[in-house]
């Protein structure tokens, strides 16, 4: 019996990525959040990405097309990447402390 063998039929691990890699783009876009109720309005395209992400992530498979999953899924990402790239560029300074 191969690994892929194994996989087929215990797929606990595919289940287990999917499940990290969905905690860790939603406390992606709860960080980004918070950033851009902050002051840093360019994070809401990561908020944006992130729900792009995970709509092409959860329901890719079984509701939407290859077609659709594939357009969420790199506009997500495209859209965070984008995003913070924007605050990086154009984004507040940010402020030294004062010695005093």
């Amino acid at each position: 019996m191969t690994l892929l063998d194994a996989q087929a039929q215990h797929p606990f691990l595919l289940t287990f990525s999917l499940i990290g890699l969905v905690y860790l783009t939603c406390l992606g876009g709860v960080l980004a959040a918070q950033l851009a109720w902050r002051g840093h309005p360019a994070y809401w395209l990561a908020v944006l990405g992130g729900f792009f992400f995970l709509v092409g992530v959860l329901w890719g498979r079984g509701y939407l097309s290859g077609g659709a999953t594939f357009t969420f899924l790199g506009g997500g990402i495209v859209l965070a990447v984008f995003g913070v790239a924007l605050d990086l560029i154009f984004g507040p300074p940010v402020s030294q402390p004062s010695a005093e």
